[in-house]
Formats: C-alpha cells, sequence, structure tokens
C-alpha cells in the first residue's frame, strides 16, 4: 500500500504527474511484473474497485486473459525456446562470455492481432523489465512482411541470459541493457 509517498519531498512532489497518469504507469508496470512472475498473487485495486487480480499460480496465459480478454489470450502463440551454445556461436558472439545456454520463453500474437503502437511489445532478461531497441528490432524484423505498416504484435517475451553476458548499468533506470 502506497500513500502520499512524496508528502514531504516537495522536489519530487512537483514531478508528479495528473492521479490519471500515474494511475497508467503503475498500472503497466504492475501487468509487467504479473506476467513475469506469474507464480505472484497480484491485487490491484483502485479505492474499492479491483482492476487486476492473479491467482499466483504460475499460469501466464490466464495472466493474459485478465490483462487482454480470454479471446486474445487463447489466439496468443508460446513460445519455448533454447539453444545450448556451440563453439562456433562461441567464436562468433564474442560477447557471450560464459557458454551458458540461452533460454527464450513467452507468449506473441498472430499476425491477425495486432495493435497500432508498440506499448503491449514486452521484454524481460532475467526478470527485468527492459526496453531493448535491439530486441524490438528483431521481433519486428521476424515480423517482416506479415504485418500492415504502423501495425505491432502484442508480445510478452522472457529472456535469461548469463547474468555476466548482460550489463544492465548503461542507463539510469535499468530499462536498457
Amino acid at each position: 500500500r502506497v500513500e502520499n509517498l512524496f508528502y514531504n519531498v516537495p522536489a519530487r512532489l512537483k514531478f508528479l504527474k495528473t492521479d490519471v497518469t500515474e494511475r497508467r504507469a503503475i498500472d503497466s508496470l504492475i501487468t509487467r511484473y504479473a506476467l513475469a512472475y506469474p507464480n505472484v498473487r497480484f491485487k490491484v485495486t483502485d479505492g474499492k474497485q479491483s482492476t487486476l487480480q492473479t491467482a499466483g499460480d504460475g499460469d501466464r496465459r490466464a495472466i493474459l486473459a485478465a490483462l487482454y480478454g480470454v479471446d486474445v489470450a487463447k489466439q496468443m502463440l508460446e513460445v519455448m525456446a533454447q539453444e545450448s551454445p556451440s563453439t562456433t556461436l562461441l567464436e562468433e558472439h564474442s560477447s557471450l562470455r560464459s557458454g551458458r545456454a540461452l533460454s527464450l520463453t513467452g507468449f506473441i500474437s498472430p499476425t491477425s492481432l495486432t495493435r497500432s503502437n508498440r506499448k503491449e511489445i514486452t521484454f524481460f532478461v532475467n526478470g527485468r523489465w527492459v526496453q531493448e531497441f535491439s530486441l524490438t528490432t528483431a521481433l519486428l524484423q521476424a515480423y517482416h512482411t506479415l504485418l500492415m505498416v504502423g501495425r505491432y504484435p502484442l508480445t510478452a517475451l522472457f529472456l535469461e541470459i548469463a547474468p555476466e553476458d548482460v550489463d544492465v548499468n548503461v542507463h539510469p533506470t535499468k530499462a536498457e541493457v
């Protein structure tokens, strides 16, 4: 529960936006983390009204249904890929120093289910939400000729990579890797 967080810090208080804008930012962040951590139960209320509630049972598709509706959740395509690094892969990508496997899981939308903006493209790297241009570019390149111009897929992808292969300190908010 958070109330009057910056009441005694005027410098921070003056940077707060309207209640609606701040609420949208909170909802956006909580929904991302609800997807990332399906084994944790989340409940978001606005006064007495519940705006999001997850079961915490580990079912990401159920969370998608709570966020986007049952019809959208049924259409989403599950992604499960794992790659064990080979010698040639390590030689080609010298940034992959650890030699550990890469894992990509999550959900992407079929080409018939799109949005008009990129807000629904969500990436997590090692459990941390990131806004990484190269990951978004790679995703859009995969959909390249399949989507109408100005349309974007719904995506919730979770990349697990050796921590020593990722630098999270490249951005002040740690949102870029």
